[in-house]
């Protein structure tokens, strides 16, 4: 159901309690494209966000210190709720289950939505969330699987923006790669399901002049660079660190490879998309219901570095499927994940916009 449009009903409040990783670049992404179509929003967040600021350009930026005291907790949801409404805002949007258990309370003059850019994990903070938005439909099915109502949970995905004309590449000489390399990127948390090591044990089965670029840190990122050594390719797997921006690193590359084991979007595919680059993938829910192999993209399985391998091979040795799936991909991007498609559909659910 959507939110009925009255006077000052074009105001949102945001509640998100992340760090710093794609889903805060979304949010900071999509709140910037509401403005542009004349959304007024404020935003209650963490303080010393490295986002901060970019968030502040466009939005009433609130830093908070989020206790996890339950008398305390009372005392910051009800000051945060007093806020909402001396804003104007009667609809508040929380990103991520932790930010639940701060939402107002619903009624009349207040809808909550709760947005999910994972997988469900109960919802025993869900109280005051009426509606759910999951950036995929395996998100919101398990939801609905678990017990949250059908006719309250919807599907709305992610958009990347356009890269700026002029982007500057990198130099590759910066990061020990040879100019002439085929450059393979990847990028996310050196955790264990974002299976980094597949992409070490594939490099060993390909050609010398292939090099990785791993973008991000964790705690596994040590145990990668002692993988690279004992497969004997530490020369050519670069670890490029955590970037802000990574769009200029995705355009100096050649293929972008998404190798998790468990990924319920992916947005690094739409930013390889959004690059020009083809995409190779295992088969987790997010990038394969994203990637139409062998049309949008290649898909191998999930932990088979032997396949992902062969997957990166078939690009290397045709420049046709190359460019075939790229053309693809760009027009699949544009007809479906663009950015005035994505805020109609976030309009018309949260704000009432016909």
């Amino acid at each position: 159901m959507a939110t009925d449009v009255t006077a000052g009903s074009r105001k949102l409040a945001h509640i998100h309690l992340g760090v710093d990783g794609g889903a805060e670049k979304f949010f900071v992404r999509l709140s910037r494209a509401l403005a542009k179509r004349g959304v007024d929003q404020i935003a209650f967040i963490r303080p010393g966000r490295a986002w901060r600021d970019e968030l502040a350009e466009h939005c009433d930026v609130r830093e908070l210190k989020f206790s996890r005291s339950h008398i305390k907790r009372h005392f910051v949801r009800w000051g945060i709720s007093r806020d909402i409404h001396k804003f104007g805002a009667r609809v508040t949007m929380g990103w991520m289950s932790p930010a639940s258990k701060w939402l107002p309370k619903p009624g009349n003059d207040m809808r909550t939505f709760l947005r999910l850019g994972d997988w469900p994990d109960g919802f025993h903070t869900y109280g005051n969330v009426e509606d759910l938005i999951g950036n995929t439909p395996e998100i919101i099915r398990q939801a609905v699987e678990m017990g949250w109502p059908a006719d309250k949970a919807h599907v709305i995905s992610n958009f990347v923006e356009p890269l700026p004309d002029g982007l500057p590449l990198i130099n590759r000489a910066d990061y020990d790669t040879p100019e002439d390399a085929t450059v393979l990127i990847a990028l996310g948390r050196f955790v264990e399901r974002k299976r980094f090591d597949l992409i070490i044990k594939a490099l060993q089965q390909l050609p010398d002049k292939v090099h990785a670029w791993l973008i991000g840190d964790g705690e596994l990122q040590e145990e990668m660079k002692a993988l690279a050594q004992d497969f004997g390719v530490a020369a050519r797997v670069h670890f490029l660190g955590w970037q802000r921006d990574p769009s200029p690193f995705i355009k100096s590359a050649d293929i972008l490879v998404c190798p998790t084991d468990e990924e319920p979007l992916g947005n690094v595919v739409l930013e390889g998309w959004n690059a020009g680059l083809p995409v190779v993938a295992t088969a987790s829910p997010g990038p394969s219901w994203l990637i139409e192999h062998g049309k949008t993209g290649l898909l191998s399985p999930c932990g088979d570095a032997d396949q992902l391998a062969g997957s990166i091979a078939k690009i290397l040795n045709s420049t046709d499927l190359g460019n075939k799936l790229i053309s693809n991909a760009n027009r699949f991007l544009q007809e479906r994940y663009s950015e005035d498609n994505i805020c109609k559909e976030y309009l018309k659910l949260v704000l009432g916009d016909q």
